[in-house]
């Protein structure tokens, strides 16, 4: 019934900002899964172990991970939206009311990978501007999508609230389609 907003995205950032760092990111044992609107979640994609401290019944790990370079002067970039089945968890595996809400958090970080690709893609001279301009937009977005999750989570009251998760469905399900040249 929450998620967690990891950091990722400042290495990726500044490993793709800066061409001559030629880091590779460590395979992990269960890879993430990148968001596909074919590709909807089911239980056995919470792999990780639920937290003892944690109250709720479920918790989504997603990210957005973003690449930047510039190639003779246009800005080249690579959002994608991915869920993390190592650090998400469930203690219940039969409520499909649940999945849907969590499925939705998956959704709700697609969303705002395609609004930050719209934003890079009509950066003007993205590459002149450096690498402080790019990090203040792909903060602000991560800001944005932060902030727009803790939202769905208290007006859904987690997915409690039947009809305030309808109409989250609903919202995210109508600005996907709004942003689909952004997929």
């Amino acid at each position: 019934m929450s998620f967690t907003f990891l950091p990722l995205w400042i290495s990726a950032l500044f490993l793709a900002v800066f061409p001559e760092n030629t880091s590779k990111p460590i395979a992990s044992v269960r890879a993430d899964i990148p968001w596909a609107v074919q590709k909807r979640l089911t239980w056995d994609d919470f792999a990780g172990d639920p937290s003892p401290t944690n109250q709720h019944h479920a918790l989504t790990s997603t990210n957005m991970e973003m690449k930047v370079k510039c190639e003779n002067n246009k800005l080249k970039f690579k959002v994608d939206a991915v869920f993390k089945p190592k650090e998400s968890w469930t203690r219940n595996r039969t409520s499909t009311l649940l999945l849907a809400h969590e499925q939705l958090h998956f959704d709700l970080t697609e969303l705002h990978a395609r609004i930050l690709r719209k934003r890079l893609a009509e950066l003007p001279n993205a590459c002149n501007n450096g690498a402080a301009d790019l990090n203040r937009y792909a903060s602000e977005a991560f800001n944005n999508w932060h902030k727009e999750q803790d939202l769905y989570d208290a007006q859904s009251r987690h997915g409690l609230d039947k009809e305030q998760q309808l109409e989250w469905i609903a919202s995210v399900e109508l600005r996907l389609k709004q942003l689909e040249a952004y997929k």
